[in-house]
């Protein structure tokens, strides 16, 4: 008999240019279509939760990244990898086929800091509820604000003028992840915050 559980859990703190480390248990069984979407940079673990032999391992032609984990045996074995390109891999345990352990891992462009680089912009508090408090440095004195969600929509956009300190009223948003990206001129800059 087949079992669809897959235990996915989430490891690492929200923070500015954070990498998250996403732990998946690995085992004969596990079904197909075992789907993550992740930020470049952030690491995938597979663990062995059976005595039998697994690989991890990317399907040729359908995967923008090559990885593969040769064969391991054991329960608490591991093998890690590290996704940096943006795009899709599929991947599979290459002993007991794509039908029974197989999945897709979804790498998205995360939003980073421009290389001409502004003095640093304040997020406060950090997590917000109601009101979430933007401090500008002095040398930014026109641009333009945005915010996206976790899945890169636009929810929020402003342009300010001659302000060190600006509010956004968060109190409706849905609880989670945002990024707010401040341009100005040639410079850009992108915080993460949450929205309790």
């Amino acid at each position: 008999m087949k079992t669809k559980l897959l235990l996915l859990t989430l490891f690492g703190f929200f923070a500015t240019n954070a990498q998250t480390t996403y732990n998946l248990n690995w085992f004969m069984g596990i079904g197909t279509n075992v789907d993550l979407t992740i930020d470049q940079g952030d690491t995938v673990i597979w663990t062995w939760q059976d005595a039998l032999p697994h690989t991890v391992e990317n399907e040729v032609g359908n995967s923008v990244e090559t990885f593969n984990s040769g064969t391991i045996t054991g329960i608490g074995e591991t093998y890690s990898y590290t996704f940096t390109v943006v795009g899709d891999n599929h991947y599979f345990c290459g002993i007991h086929g794509a039908g029974n352990m197989s999945g897709n891992i979804t790498v998205r462009e995360v939003l980073g800091v421009d290389e001409n680089n502004l003095n640093t912009i304040s997020l406060y508090p950090n997590p917000a509820s109601s009101v979430l408090n933007i401090e500008l440095p002095k040398n930014m004195q026109t641009g333009q604000i945005t915010v996206f969600d976790i899945l890169g929509k636009e929810v929020y956009s402003q342009e300010f003028e001659s302000k060190d300190n600006l509010g956004i009223n968060i109190l409706n948003w849905n609880s989670g992840s945002y990024f707010l990206k401040v341009v100005s001129g040639e410079n850009t800059q992108t915080e993460r915050f949450i929205k309790n």
